[in-house]
């Protein structure tokens, strides 16, 4: 897969693009003003978490904020542009200077600023797992500013006591190098876009089983843990029981899937499964949620997911267009999906995001 394709499938957040994002702030220059319709809003106010655990939210995914000892680790960069939003951001909170930035993936919109925060700040340690590296670097115009100075494998610690950070990889899934950052102290897990909006997750490269397992795998990983804060990595604040509730639905999306496959249905018919299900109810509501206007609700978010694990039952491409939101086409393997389940969210359920 190539590092351009994904990137424009990272900027429009997992979803139907309604309408072009944004182009990227100069430094310096004012975080832009929420749209009142498609884009994706620039950076808001930092937002406490725990005494010293901080969010930054919009201008791509969410940063977290760290304030340690003796500096600050940021915890993704969001989109190229937004560097000095968040250096400011940071400075309302603490002075220390920034000693380390871990990256959750390779997508643009959670390392795009990393270039600009390290030169600010050379001796600061650049932090990801060793496939998001070399799925940057793959990209024979990749920036360089970007490229991490230190990888891991399986798993890695930083720091001691109150100022302890662990990072977990449990295998392939949103991408093929998803990093899980803990903080036991504060008993929080920051997810990356493996979690975020609270819907099912974007598959820009496919992988409905490898999601699944990759999530079942960070619970049984953390399951001990003590944690009490998730944060996701676009949007929300959650909790762990959210975190095994969402862990349960992406096993139920699969499962419901395979189950129509292989009865013959269409597609549609195992969200409707999953819609009977009460429990699941928030990760399958029907609106658009208030900062993600560019994107679409997290019904046609499990329908798209499911759209992907037919396709992988029957052995085709998933191809962008599908994880963007376009119908599964029928084939002689399996029924098609309705246009209608993944279309583009309308006008009026755009005014009514914006509008909350």
């Amino acid at each position: 897969m190539k590092f351009a394709a994904i990137f424009a499938l990272a900027l429009a957040a997992s979803v139907s693009v309604t309408a072009a994002a944004q182009e990227p702030a100069r430094e310096g220059a004012a975080p832009p003003p929420r749209p009142a319709g498609g884009g994706m809003p620039g950076p808001s106010a930092i937002e406490p978490i725990t005494d010293n655990v901080y969010k930054i939210f919009g201008g791509g995914g969410n940063t977290l904020v760290v304030v340690q000892q003796d500096g600050v680790v940021l915890v993704d960069t969001k989109m190229p542009g937004h560097g000095e939003a968040i250096l400011n951001e940071v400075r309302k909170v603490s002075d220390k200077p920034v000693t380390a930035i871990i990256s959750t993936h390779s997508h643009p919109d959670h390392i795009g600023s990393t270039d600009f925060i390290r030169e600010q700040y050379p001796d600061a340690r650049v932090i990801m797992h060793e496939t998001a590296k070399a799925e940057i670097t793959a990209a024979p115009n990749h920036n360089p500013g970007v490229v991490p100075n230190e990888t891991y494998t399986d798993r890695m610690t930083l720091g001691e006591g109150a100022d302890r950070i662990e990072l977990y990889y449990t295998g392939p899934g949103h991408t093929g190098g998803d990093t899980f950052v803990v903080i036991p102290a504060a008993k929080l897990l920051f997810m990356g876009d493996v979690m975020a909006w609270n819907m099912a997750p974007f598959l820009p490269a496919g992988g409905a089983a490898k999601i699944a397992d990759e999530i079942d795998n960070l619970v049984a990983a953390l399951e001990d843990k003590d944690i009490e804060i998730v944060v996701e990595g676009h949007g929300h604040v959650n909790t762990w029981d959210g975190f095994v509730r969402f862990a349960k639905f992406n096993r139920a999306l699969l499962n419901a899937a395979k189950a129509a496959y292989d009865r013959g249905d269409a597609p549609g018919t195992a969200v409707a499964e999953l819609q009977r299900n009460p429990e699941f109810a928030e990760l399958l509501d029907n609106r658009i949620k208030k900062g993600l206007e560019y994107g679409n609700t997290p019904l046609a978010r499990a329908h798209m997911n499911v759209n992907i694990a037919f396709a992988e039952f029957a052995g085709e491409p998933v191809g962008f267009g599908l994880a963007n939101g376009a119908p599964l086409p029928a084939t002689d393997k399996h029924k098609g999906s309705d246009p209608k389940d993944t279309a583009p969210p309308t006008p009026e359920m755009l005014a009514a995001a914006v509008a909350k």
